[in-house]
């Protein structure tokens, strides 16, 4: 009995190592991919965190100020007090210094809503980019004799780098007057908050 000195061969072929490169360079692909768009996805959080803040802190200057509200009411339903409003492209310089009030030791309270909002303004500005504002306080409900039912529509607006980048598009969430020609568009957040 002879035996046969043919043995089978050992170790990998090389078809085989290129295959296992393949799939895992393509699994390093789809890993950068996913960080690229966590990334991106995180920064737009970010964004909307800060807007969060921003419109939190109006809501919290209106209701200090409701005198302004109450005293600047020209027709049932409207109210001029805290309107910030005005198209997007307004925006594109920082907003100017507040005024000092005419006596230095008690503002009015038309004169504290206005520098509520350049200080507002300002802080909508340095905090996003491109960042804006635009808010509109109506009287709702049943105001009586007191004039106590209001309530603020905020809207804040920023550029987002990556608003053009597959992103879901923002543009139902912006007042008609922040539509911007050519891009990137602006992202804006919406907040109703009652008075």
């Amino acid at each position: 009995m002879k035996r046969s000195l043919r043995q089978r061969p050992k170790g990998v072929a090389l078809v085989e190592v290129l295959v296992a490169m393949l799939v895992v360079s393509v699994g390093v692909l789809a890993m950068a991919g996913l960080l690229a768009t966590a990334s991106r996805y995180g920064k737009t959080s970010e964004f909307r965190a800060v807007a969060t803040l921003l419109a939190t802190d109006m809501a919290d200057r209106i209701r200090a100020n409701k005198d302004a509200l109450r005293s600047n009411v020209p027709t049932p339903g409207s109210v001029t007090a805290y309107n910030v409003t005005g198209d997007y492209s307004s925006w594109e310089t920082e907003p100017g210094d507040p005024q000092a009030c005419a006596n230095v030791n008690e503002c009015t309270a038309a004169e504290l809503a206005a520098r509520d909002i350049a200080e507002w303004s300002r802080s909508v500005f340095s905090s996003l980019p491109g960042g804006a504002g635009y808010v509109s306080v109506a009287q709702v409900g049943d105001a009586g004799a007191a004039r106590e039912n209001f309530a603020a529509d905020i809207w804040i607006a920023w550029l987002d780098p990556d608003a053009d980048s597959g992103l879901p598009a923002a543009d139902k969430e912006c007042p008609p007057d922040f539509e911007v020609t050519g891009s990137p568009q602006p992202r804006c957040a919406f907040f109703r908050v009652g008075l």
